[in-house]
């Protein structure tokens, strides 16, 4: 039985995560604005989590390579939302973190993305939230 219901559970995530992590793409991106795309959100929301961060902190936390972190912290450095700025105690590490104007656009990206999500699990009850919850938090405990 065990096998059959893990193929059925299969069957319905390989149907409902496309289809939910494009509609939550559009949606947020609509709802973000501020020309910031999902990728350069999630690197800000870790530095504005974190406080600061080094690049390598990012891509270890992201699971992306250096590259991908290094090229998106470029842009946002140009656009005056992430600052760089070298440790005192080793001049080769270089601490990244968000401006003024960053973390204002964090935190309306995050009211944005609540309100998107809130629509979609807003369904539910909140036993089915927190069950939800626990069942995410068993899965990435195992993942790492």
């Amino acid at each position: 039985m065990e096998q059959e219901l893990l193929a059925k559970y299969l069957d319905k995530l390989d149907e409902m995560l496309p289809l939910f992590i494009r509609r939550l793409h559009q949606e947020l991106a609509d709802s973000m604005g501020n020309g910031v795309t999902a990728n350069q959100f999630m690197v800000m929301k870790m530095i504005n989590d974190h406080g600061q961060m080094t690049v390598s902190d990012v891509a270890e936390g992201l699971s992306v390579s250096l590259s991908a972190v290094t090229s998106q912290v470029d842009r946002l450095h140009r656009v005056g939302v992430v600052e760089r700025r070298r440790s005192e105690d080793d001049r080769r590490v270089v601490w990244l973190e968000l401006t003024d104007e960053g973390r204002k656009i964090v935190a309306t990206c995050q009211a944005g993305r609540l309100r998107v999500i809130q629509r979609y699990l807003g369904q539910l009850d909140d036993k089915e939230l927190q069950f939800m919850i626990e069942v995410y938090e068993k899965i990435i405990s195992m993942m790492r």
